[in-house]
């Protein structure tokens, strides 16, 4: 408990007595993982799909992979360090720090929707993630709280741009699916 209080003193004037420092701090690496994760799943996604507007579908993964690593991380490793925290030095262990495990990706390179279905489940895993740090920092942790609001903000826009990408029938398996119907 002296480690929390210490932390306090160092980084975290802005912190109200009643924040759980040590629950922010998980919060926010889960979140640094979930960042660079879904970096490696779009880029990866942008380089194989393959098939009709491929090219146009991968362009707007390649966006999301760098604003997912350049700005998302990036600010997460700032507040993260703002608190006396590193994010972890070693890359896998990323996995078993997120709270959000990629969806599995189709092994056919043609089926654009199950990329963009992956990448939509991926989203709301990222959006829920974020308004649970919103709550969590709402009222006692203001940085923190300003940090959950931009990014919910931003993961909503991805949730929406990626799901206008699917096809009809993409968009009917995306419901289905999230209804808990295969």
């Amino acid at each position: 408990m002296e480690n929390v209080k210490d932390s306090r003193k160092l980084f975290g004037h802005e912190l109200s007595p009643k924040a759980d420092i040590e629950a922010i701090k998980e919060k926010l690496l889960s979140a640094y993982a979930d960042e660079w994760i879904a970096g490696y799943y779009y880029m990866l996604t942008a380089e194989i799909i393959q098939g009709p507007n491929s090219g146009v579908i991968a362009e707007e993964f390649r966006k999301e992979a760098v604003e997912e690593i350049t700005k998302h991380a990036s600010e997460i490793a700032k507040r993260l360090n703002e608190l006396g925290v590193d994010p972890p030095r070693d890359f896998t262990k990323l996995w078993s720090i997120s709270s959000c495990k990629y969806p599995p990706i189709p092994d056919d390179p043609f089926d654009i929707d199950g990329f963009i279905i992956a990448a939509v489940k991926a989203e709301i895993c990222a959006i829920n993630a974020y308004k649970e740090l919103f709550d969590l920092t709402h009222g006692v942790d203001p940085a923190t709280e300003e940090l959950a609001e931009d990014l919910l903000r931003d993961e909503v826009r991805h949730r929406t741009e990626m799901t206008n990408l699917l096809s009809k029938e993409g968009l009917a398996r995306l419901v289905k699916e999230l209804s808990g119907q295969h």
